[in-house]
């Protein structure tokens, strides 16, 4: 019990220190026009950015690239818990899982990601070619670029109203060299308003495939999880620093329209990261972060068309990173819960995200 406290307190630090490592860096030569924004925590749904224009200018500097070092939050919290804390499923308990639930897409893809073995996935991909969240795990956890790229095309062709298979062909066409392909996948992106990454699925499975190993009901709450995957996050936030390096060529050629353009673009991803019904905190941090890096180079008393001034939002931004840093000092209370209230929370974590979650915790123990 008090390695796991120690653990819990140390991913208060990580969740926390999320915000520190994507401090954006003010571009000094962009517009200063105002960049409307999304309202906070509501997904961007109806305002759509001017086209940028084509071609993409050719950038005066190297394109800006996250540099900090810092580790991605990808995973991060089943790496803090692996100390024996978090169990690890047996290829053996997982083949009476699969059994179980007749090899069914979600228990293969469960399986696949609990012990790291992509066949499994292969297997789901053959077995389910029309399951969006097959083809979205293999995009990202394939084994060489070609299984990535067909596996993302098929995702964009089975979701097509889901901005997440945009946003990963334009960090593909980024990292190829090719701006122009990557600006027409945004500009796709920013007509799109289901953003869905399918956590919860993974979350509820996993969840499952404890219980289907005789683990309690709370183990498998916590283990399913604390143990979830991330791998979209790390694009994500890379997909930012590209677009802000494409804001600036825009600027640095003149074209505002397009340099602004990028700009919504791009509070519209943070937007669609913040605005998630059960959205995990790092997912939240990283949103706010792509959010603070689009807004930091307008000028502060800006409009935002809603009775708000970029920097009013940016004050915002900064009492909501002191709540969390806040509020993730109570998971050092999970394991003194009694195992019903403990119950109780994991479950309002999975109905209304992890600060809400943590936001209940805090007025149930608050002193009185």
């Amino acid at each position: 019990m008090s390695s796991r406290l120690l653990q819990l307190s140390a991913l208060a630090l990580l969740t926390v220190g999320v915000w520190f490592a994507n401090r954006p860096v003010p571009v000094t030569d962009a517009p200063k026009r105002p960049i409307t924004a999304p309202a906070a925590h509501v997904p961007a749904v109806a305002r759509a950015p001017a086209r940028p224009r084509l071609p993409v200018p050719q950038p005066a500097v190297a394109p800006v690239r996250n540099e900090t070092g810092v580790e991605d939050p990808t995973n991060s919290l089943a790496r803090l818990l692996n100390g024996g804390e978090i169990p690890k499923l047996t290829r053996e308990q997982l083949d009476t899982f699969l059994l179980q639930n007749k090899r069914s897409a979600e228990c293969l893809l469960t399986a696949s990601r609990a012990l790291g073995d992509v066949s499994l996935l292969r297997e789901a991909a053959g077995k389910f070619p029309q399951d969006p969240r097959v083809q979205f795990d293999l995009a990202l956890r394939g084994e060489s670029p070609e299984e990535k790229r067909r596996a993302l095309a098929a995702f964009r062709q089975l979701a097509r109203d889901n901005p997440l298979g945009d946003y990963l062909s334009a960090l593909d066409r980024f990292k190829a060299g090719q701006p122009d392909e990557a600006v027409r996948d945004l500009w796709q992106a920013s007509g799109k308003h289901r953003f869905q990454d399918y956590t919860i699925d993974h979350v509820q499975s996993a969840e499952e495939a404890y219980l289907s190993a005789g683990y309690s009901p709370l183990e498998a709450k916590a283990a399913g999880l604390f143990g979830v995957l991330l791998p979209h996050l790390s694009a994500l936030r890379e997909l930012g620093n590209q677009m802000s390096g494409l804001q600036q060529q825009y600027a640095q050629a003149g074209d505002l329209a397009s340099a602004q353009a990028v700009g919504q673009i791009g509070l519209n991803l943070a937007s669609q990261l913040e605005g998630q019904p059960a959205r995990t905190l790092i997912s939240e941090l990283v949103g706010m972060a792509i959010e603070k890096k689009f807004l930091a180079g307008q000028s502060a008393d800006s409009p935002l068309g809603d009775g708000r001034t970029v920097g009013g939002r940016l004050a915002e931004l900064e009492a909501q990173r002191q709540t969390i840093r806040d509020v993730t000092q109570l998971t050092a209370l999970l394991p003194t819960l009694p195992p019903q209230e403990a119950l109780t929370y994991f479950d309002r974590l999975k109905l209304s995200g992890e600060l809400d979650a943590l936001r209940w915790l805090q007025n149930k123990h608050a002193r009185p």
